[in-house]
C-alpha cells in the first residue's frame, strides 16, 4: 500500500470514529441537576426561580425524576417524566410533562455523557442548568453526609422592598446522623452579612436530601442533590423573600 493510500485510509477511519457523535445512550444512569433564574409571574413582575433534582435517563429516549422547585416564596417538590432526543452533535432537545403543562428545554451532552448542560425554553422563564452524573454506589444514608462541605452560589433577594442579586459562600459540617452547622458569608444590595448556625438534615436513599436552619429570625430551606459517592451536591437554598442556587464539595474527599 502506497503511503497515500495509507494516509487515506487513517483519515476515513478518523473521520469514522469522531463521527459517532452521541445517540440517546449517551445520557444513561442518574443525574443530579440545578437550573436558575428568573419567570415571569402573573402580574408582570420577574421572579426568582431555582430547582435542584435528580433524573434519570433510559438510554432510549425516555426519563424521569424527582425536583425540589421553589419559585418566590413558594417550594415545591414533584416527580416528573419527559422525552429526550439527542443528536449526532451532543445537542439534544426534551420535553418534560405532556400538554399545556409540558416544558421544552435544549441541552447539551458533554464530558463522554457524564455531564449536561441545559436551558428551558419557554417565553415567561430565562432558566438554565447543569447535571452531573450520580457517582459512586448511587445510593445513600444519612452517614454519606459525614465531615465538612465548602458551598458557593448565587441568588437573589428582597431587601427594604427592592430584588437585589446576592452571592454567599460558606462552610456545612455534617455529623451523619441529622445534625448539621454551618458559616456563611453573603453580600447583597450593597450589605454584608456573616453568621453561624445550626440545624438538621435528612436524605433518601436515592441521594436527594433537604436541610432546615435558623439564621437569627429567618428560616432557610435548603434542598440537595449529592453526587460523586458523597463528596459534592447541588442544591437549591430558599427563604423568606430570597432564593439561592449553588454547588458545594466536601473539603477533603473520600
Amino acid at each position: 500500500m502506497s503511503i497515500i493510500n495509507l494516509l487515506f485510509t487513517f483519515v476515513l477511519a478518523s473521520a469514522g470514529i469522531y463521527a459517532q457523535g452521541c445517540t440517546n445512550a449517551s445520557l444513561t444512569g442518574a443525574f443530579g441537576y440545578t437550573l436558575s433564574g428568573t419567570v415571569t409571574n402573573g402580574d408582570g413582575r420577574l421572579v426568582r426561580s431555582s430547582q435542584v433534582g435528580r433524573i434519570v435517563f433510559d438510554g432510549k429516549g425516555a426519563y424521569t425524576g424527582v425536583a425540589a422547585s421553589s419559585l418566590g416564596n413558594t417550594t415545591d417538590v414533584a416527580e416528573f417524566a419527559g422525552q429526550i432526543s439527542i443528536g449526532a452533535d451532543c445537542t439534544a432537545t426534551a420535553k418534560t410533562g405532556t400538554g399545556a403543562d409540558a416544558t421544552d428545554l435544549d441541552m447539551i451532552v458533554v464530558n463522554d455523557g457524564n455531564d449536561f448542560s441545559a436551558v428551558v425554553r419557554a417565553g415567561d422563564a430565562t432558566l438554565v442548568g447543569i447535571g452531573t452524573k450520580v457517582e459512586g454506589k448511587g445510593t445513600c444514608s444519612l452517614a454519606t453526609l459525614t465531615g465538612t462541605y465548602g458551598y458557593q452560589g448565587e441568588g437573589v433577594a428582597t431587601l427594604n422592598g427592592k430584588s437585589v442579586s446576592t452571592a454567599e459562600i460558606g462552610i456545612l459540617t455534617f455529623d451523619g446522623k441529622e445534625g448539621l452547622t454551618g458559616t456563611f458569608s453573603a453580600i447583597g444590595g450593597g450589605q454584608a452579612n456573616r453568621q453561624s448556625f445550626t440545624g438538621t438534615y435528612a436524605l433518601s436513599d436515592i441521594c436527594f436530601g433537604s436541610a432546615a436552619y435558623k439564621v437569627g429570625d429567618a428560616t432557610f430551606q435548603m434542598n440537595f442533590m449529592v453526587t460523586n459517592g458523597g463528596n459534592q451536591l447541588l442544591y437549591s437554598e430558599s427563604t423568606a423573600g430570597a432564593v439561592t442556587t449553588g454547588s458545594g464539595a466536601r473539603t477533603s474527599f473520600k
